[in-house]
């Protein structure tokens, strides 16, 4: 993206501007012709440009808009929203916290972190809190199209909230549906056994 110059043949005299913007694998090209060798002329075409440039930035900035309306840049291959995590804390004396956590990047602006806390809220409705908060700070309204696909997501995170204590995401990844966190542990019982023998 931006404004490169070049000619349209190796031994051409005329030069030009190409102005490039893209989003979504989308793109927009415009060309301005430099008239003449001077650096007056190359500074006429650049302001020309430049302008072009600004207009291309502001279609770039309206699909950009209209497609996290739709939520199409919100939500991940897995289900889950973008910059939404559910975090469990454990510190020393304390029991554990749950909470989802926030960070919401706009264009031009620093990350702004939130949090909202499950065991206050309960999960639901703490959900349904953090999809709120996302809106608020994105600019989005409750009766868009992204709002309602972002509520969708809550089975995503109810997965890993109902995870059976001591059991990591990524052996119950593995772990058939129907199998119970007993039949989960005894297995991992016995590979830790053959591991253990391997290691003699």
């Amino acid at each position: 993206m931006g404004i490169t110059v070049f000619k349209d043949s190796s031994d051409s005299t005329r030069t030009y501007l190409r102005i490039t913007r893209a989003i979504n694998g989308r793109e927009q090209q415009r060309y301005v012709r430099v008239e003449g060798a001077s650096k007056s002329a190359m500074k006429r075409a650049m302001k020309e440009a430049k302008e072009i440039d600004q207009r291309l930035e502001q279609w770039q900035s309206a699909v950009r808009q209209l497609m996290m309306l739709k939520g199409d840049t919100l939500i991940h291959e897995d289900g889950t929203i973008l910059g939404l995590q559910l975090q469990t804390r454990h510190r020393e004396g304390r029991k554990p916290a749950t909470e989802f956590k926030l960070r919401v990047k706009l264009p031009g602006r620093k990350p702004l972190f939130k949090s909202v806390s499950v065991d206050k809220h309960g999960f639901e409705k703490a959900f349904e809190l953090s999809v709120k908060r996302i809106c608020e700070l994105r600019g989005i309204t409750e009766d868009s199209e992204a709002y309602g696909k972002m509520l969708m997501c809550i089975d995503a995170y109810k997965e890993k909230y109902d995870l059976p204590p001591g059991l990591s995401e990524a052996t119950a990844m593995h772990l058939d549906r129907e199998d119970s966190p007993e039949k989960a542990a005894n297995e991992k019982g016995w590979l830790d056994q053959i591991s253990g023998w391997f290691k003699r």
